[in-house]
């Protein structure tokens, strides 16, 4: 998502909240966007991210449940794709681009 120039994620950010001028989502699903793309910097816009439910809550000092909640809401207004493996294992998160940038993991989990 970094782009030739190195501003990819920037730009990233700034639709993020031109979209939400128009479509108003949560505090916590705006904090767990911000923490999703963190990571996926992190991990150099390798994806799956593979995280558990509880680092995030940690990580924000929010609820597990209020995770959930935000997940959800990041995934019908379309900023993330996720997928469960089930068990106690980590879920796999995909960021989304807002900006049709091609970057490793943009179309989300793999369709079986």
């Amino acid at each position: 998502m970094a782009g030739k120039d190195g501003k990819g994620w920037i730009r990233e950010i700034k639709q993020f909240y031109i979209a939400h001028n128009s479509d108003r989502i949560s505090a916590n699903a705006q904090a767990l966007w911000h923490y999703l793309m963190y990571k996926a910097n992190e991990n150099w816009w390798n994806y799956p991210l593979c995280l558990y439910i509880p680092e995030i809550a940690f990580a924000l000092k929010i609820s597990q449940t209020a995770v959930k909640r935000a997940r959800e809401e990041l995934a019908t207004k379309g900023y993330i794709t996720w997928e469960s493996p089930g068990g106690n294992k980590s879920a796999r998160y995909y960021v989304l681009s807002r900006t049709n940038a091609i970057y490793a993991g943009q179309t989300g989990p793999k369709e079986n």
